[in-house]
Order: C-alpha cells, then structure tokens, then sequence
C-alpha cells in the first residue's frame, strides 16, 4: 500500500473517531459585572425564553452552547435592561466581549459576521429613535408637522437599511431581523399598509422558501409576506360613505370579544367581565408614554374598582419579556397578544394610534371610544353610577 492511501485510510479512521457536534457556542467576557446574572434569551417567532443563565465572577466570562437552528435563530445577552442580540445560523463559535457600563452599543464581537451586522443595523435604528426622541421633545403645537419629521426620518431609515441589508442579500439573517424590528413597540416596515415594505418581506421570504422551506422563520415570514402582498395590491376605490362605515363597525356592532393570555399563561376573557365597568385599553410598554399612562391608570383603579370597576389591557410589545417585567405589579387585567401590531384586533377595533381606550359598560358593550385621558374619571364615575 502507497504511502499516500495509508494517510488517506488514518485521516478517514481518525474522523470516524472524532464526536459529531451540531452545536453552538457563545462565550466571552462581560467585565465589571461581579455577581451580576447573565441571561441567554432564545427569541422565537412568537415568544422571548430563557435559554440559559449564568451568575458572573470576578473575570466575567461566560460560556453558553445550544442547538444548531434549522434556518438561523436569534440569542440575546441580557442583564438587567442591558441586551446583546446575536444572529445563529451554524455550529459557529460567537465570541462577545463587553464592559456592563456600555454593553449595549460598546461590545464588540468575532466568529459571526452576520451577528456583526446585526450590531451595525441596531445601532442605525437606535440613531433613528433618538432622532424620533429629540423630535418629539422639541416639537411645537402643530402635530401634523412633528408627524411629517417622523415619516421623513422613518422613510430615510427604511431606505438605507434596505439597500444596505435586505436587498444585496434576503437570504441573510440581518435582513429578517429588520423585516421585524420596531420603534416604541411599533413596526418599521409596514407589510400591511405599504406596497414597497411588502415587496421587500416576499423577496426575504421567496429566498429563505427555497433554501429552508420547512422552517419555522420561513413559514413566519412567507405568511406575513403573502398577507402583505394582498392588503396592497392595487384595488378599486373605497366610496367615503364605506370608509365612514368601516370606522363606526365597532360602535355599531358592539363589543368584539377578546381572549389571550396573561403574566401568569392564563386565558382571560373580555366578555367574563360582563356586570363591570371596564376599560379596554390598548398599549404598548415599550414607548415613551407607557410609566406615565400606567400611573394615571393606577390612581383610577384604586380610585374605583371597589364600586365595580376593571381595566383589560392589551399589550401588543413585540418584546413578551419587556411587557412581563412592566405589567407584574400592576393589578388590573393585562394581556399580550403575541401578534402585536399585525394583531387582527388592530383592524377589528379600528386603531391607528397607542394608547386607544374604550369604556365598556356592565351590559359588555361598548359606550364610547375615548379621545382624550382627561375625561376618564368622569366618564367612568358617570358610568358606574348607571
């Protein structure tokens, strides 16, 4: 036997011997964060869960290993409100390093330029949310011409991630992410309402139908990619007098029912709740407004709910894990619907802005949509003493 087939047979021996891994591997150093615990989150299609955890030592390292995807997956590293979001696509070895003061925007990362690339898009949509912040605080009396920035600012966004992310290469992990990223619980590409947002999820998702057909990401995206494609496409007009008709169904038709899950996975239905006085209030914990209208909301409860009074408040955070840690300590009825702003409870109760309230009465139906906060008391005192 020649040499070279004796070397062939050892190196086909010694692989045979060699463990099978289809597993990755996350590690590194998170720096001055003694004691602290860190947490590697498995963000799904539909949920935010705790994959694994570890307390820190004095070195700060770390190490986490998990499943290999079937198409790619998203893993994020979490103290406190501190995250690090890494994109997973093989059985890669993703190297992390931090200091706890500056994790967020200061870490830097090696072994996956996908879970690079994510950082650099992160960072551009969180120049965008403090560009939208520094808007709204400065901005005068005239709403519609706040309104305009934020478009212009949100337009000018989507046009740069878009050639620099999703276009070059949908088949990429970043590209998917930003398909799905949001601003103050909102999402930035509109599927359902833009014609240009839907072409860019059906090019995401005929690529990833052809190389991973089966998964889950895949299924996810085609199907909000088809709803989109349908809620654009080019239509007949719609007279004034069925637009009008459109946004009075829900007073007309009364109260559409409601039923999802709350903290604790346990189903809670709106109509159970007949003979009270409720607030149907629908929102999103992560924005700006959320601290300051749950506390206004508190002093109405304690104000009211022993004479009979209840909030039911759907929460459509894209982020499961933000609104649980928000809505723990707060004593009203808090749901999420999973969905979150492509909730078929959107259009079934005609909202185009968070915070929407409705007041229902004990007959479970609905009175009134509220306008304004400052009419809350009187209205729920008035309705109270029906």
């Amino acid at each position: 036997m020649s040499r070279i087939h004796i070397l062939l047979g050892s190196l086909i021996l010694l692989g045979a011997c060699q463990p099978k891994t289809d597993r990755f591997t996350i590690e590194g150093e998170i720096l001055d964060a003694e004691g602290k615990t860190l947490y590697l989150d498995q963000l799904d299609v539909n949920r935010i869960t705790v994959a694994d955890s570890v307390k820190l030592t004095a070195d700060g390292k770390f190490h986490f290993t998990g499943q290999k995807p079937e198409c790619f997956d998203f893993y994020r590293l979490r103290i406190g409100q501190q995250v690090i979001t890494l994109a997973v696509d093989s059985t890669e070895t993703i190297n992390v390093r931090a200091q706890l003061a500056t994790m967020q925007t200061g870490y830097q990362v090696e072994g996956s330029e996908d879970s690079r690339q994510l950082k650099e898009m992160i960072m551009q949509q969180m120049v965008l949310q403090q560009q939208i912040s520094r808007a709204v605080k400065n901005a005068g009396p005239e709403t519609g011409t706040l309104q305009n920035q934020v478009n212009e600012m949100v337009g000018n966004y989507k046009t740069q991630i878009k050639n620099q992310f999703i276009l070059p290469d949908p088949s990429k992990p970043v590209a998917y992410y930003a398909l799905f990223s949001t601003i103050n619980g909102t999402y930035i590409f509109d599927s359902q309402n833009d014609r240009q947002d839907a072409k860019c999820f059906a090019a995401v998702a005929t690529v990833l139908d052809v190389m991973k057909p089966d998964a889950i990401r895949t299924k996810h995206v085609k199907n909000v990619a088809l709803k989109g494609m349908r809620a654009t496409a080019p239509a007949k007009e719609v007279s004034d007098e069925t637009l009008q008709m459109l946004s009075e169904m829900v007073s007309q038709s009364g109260l559409i029912d409601i039923a999802l899950p709350d903290i604790n996975e346990k189903i809670q239905k709106l109509s159970d709740l007949k003979g009270k006085v409720v607030l149907l209030d629908f929102t999103a914990y992560k924005s700006d407004f959320s601290a300051q209208y749950n506390l206004m909301l508190k002093g109405l409860y304690s104000k009211y709910h022993d004479q009979g009074f209840e909030i039911y408040q759907v929460s459509f955070d894209a982020d499961k894990h933000f609104w649980m840690t928000g809505a723990d300590n707060n004593p009203w009825i808090t749901v999420h619907d999973e969905d979150a702003l492509q909730s078929r409870y959107i259009g079934s109760y005609r909202i185009e802005t968070l915070p929407t309230a409705f007041l229902v009465n004990r007959e479970n139906e609905i009175v009134e949509r509220m306008a304004s906060s400052d009419e809350l008391d009187s209205k729920i005192s008035a309705l109270l003493r029906k």
